[in-house]
């Protein structure tokens, strides 16, 4: 089961067609898969164009927050719900709700799920990857901010620690939980996927990256993130991962036991 998770805040004008693309793009290569969309308290018209595309025989659950919280807790609260429910063999894509992640790298993903990967990145940073409508400013700090992620906290295969664009398995999710429980996801803002990436490292984990054509020229709508805040606090999680307590390792391996990994 492939499990596609959808952050979604005012995203009325992309939402719509993303679902029907996704619809498409698995169900043509006969995968079987669950859509859930979080909404995190959208003002526009985001929960009547997910709710229209069940008229299109899209079967989607429909998460709504009723005060927008960042993306941080959307994807702890998707973590929890969606660990409870799956199992370990389970593949979780979490992606941007915006039009701007082409869902056809879900396939990729997958495979290199099955060959032993526990995480996929679909990365900006491959020699293949492109960026559509990002200004310069824009990509230089994402940039940067990977570089010096990169040398602090290296994992073999990755150059891309902040895109949102991920497939995980599930049984590397539920180990994660179980270790860090409520303190998996600390960062409400655009920073979580920096602190997740690296506490996963801190797992031993198996991870490769895909690369990403970013279309944000596709995007309808100014950008969520405020860009020097994201920064900040972005620079924030790296001094605060350096001093990261350690945990006992036995415990560790009887839980990558239990979820095969």
């Amino acid at each position: 089961m492939i499990w596609v998770w959808l952050p979604a805040y005012n995203e009325a004008g992309g939402i719509e067609e993303l679902l029907i693309n996704i619809k498409k793009s698995l169900e043509i290569r006969g995968l079987e898969y669950k859509l859930v969309v979080y909404d995190d308290g959208s003002s526009d018209n985001t929960v009547n164009k997910i709710l229209s595309t069940r008229s299109r025989d899209i079967d989607i659950e429909l998460i709504k927050g009723e005060v927008n919280k960042g993306l941080g807790y959307a994807l702890f609260y998707f973590i929890k719900h969606c660990t409870l429910i799956s199992s370990p063999d389970d593949i979780i894509v979490i992606m941007d709700a915006d039009n701007t992640h082409n869902p056809e790298l879900i396939y990729q993903m997958y495979n290199y799920i099955q060959i032993g990967f526990d995480i996929v990145i679909a990365s900006r940073y491959t020699p293949y990857s492109r960026m559509r409508g990002v200004n310069l400013y824009r990509q230089f700090l994402s940039r940067v901010a990977s570089i010096i992620f990169k040398m602090f906290f290296p994992i073999k295969g990755v150059s891309d620690y902040t895109c949102g664009y991920r497939a995980y398995t599930a049984g590397i999710l539920k180990l994660a939980s179980d270790i860090y429980g409520e303190k998996l996801i600390e960062e409400r803002g655009f920073a979580c996927m920096a602190e997740l990436l690296i506490k996963l490292r801190r797992l031993d984990i198996i991870a490769c990256e895909v690369p990403l054509i970013l279309r944000y020229d596709k995007k309808v709508g100014d950008s969520k993130m405020e860009v020097l805040f994201t920064v900040f606090r972005t620079f924030g999680v790296i001094f605060k991962l350096m001093w990261l307590p350690g945990f006992n390792k036995k415990p560790l391996a009887v839980l990558k036991k239990k979820y095969n990994i």
